[in-house]
């Protein structure tokens, strides 16, 4: 059975017709058996919620991301291990030293994603670099900027020849 039902004020009944206003919603009941067709419910790109994960677990260390060509795992992985240097770092001395951070994140990613990665780690410094695809993250952290990203490495076939000087 159906039924129509009005989401409006009742009207003192004098015998006239009643009219729906106009933009009142109406609520249609159905039995059981009859269902609507509701289109399936989507979930939101992987790569969406990947994003809200990270930019709340930046949020979370007081990191700041300025540019990325990096996967999220990746980038968390380097927020994470940032953080924790520089809570390292400050309990031992009140100034961190920059360069030991480099070194320590350098060694990290060098140890997990292969080498050739390269990190700067500064409160002021101007960079430009090339870097790989899928290996570069620039963020902050209180108030140290971090710099990572990695390079290719070809080998060399064949040594250049050596020249001889003359004496």
């Amino acid at each position: 059975m159906s039924r129509l039902v009005s989401m409006e004020r009742p009207q003192p009944e004098t015998g006239g017709r009643r009219r729906m206003e106009k933009n009142k919603e109406r609520v249609q009941f159905l039995p059981p058996g009859r269902m609507l067709s509701v289109p399936p419910m989507t979930r939101p790109p992987a790569a969406a919620t990947n994003e809200v994960r990270l930019a709340a677990i930046a949020v979370e260390l007081n990191i700041r991301l300025r540019s990325a060509d990096m996967p999220g795992a990746m980038q968390e992985h380097a927020f994470r291990f940032s953080r924790a240097l520089l809570d390292t770092n400050n309990l031992e001395s009140k100034n961190p030293n920059p360069t030991h951070i480099a070194m320590s994140l350098k060694k990290e990613f060098d140890a997990m994603y292969g080498i050739a990665w390269h990190c700067i780690v500064g409160k002021s410094y101007g960079s430009f670099v090339t870097h790989s695809s899928g290996g570069f993250v620039y963020f902050s952290v209180d108030n140290l900027s971090f710099l990572l990203f990695k390079t290719e490495v070809q080998p060399v076939k064949r040594p250049p020849p050596l020249r001889k000087l003359k004496a």
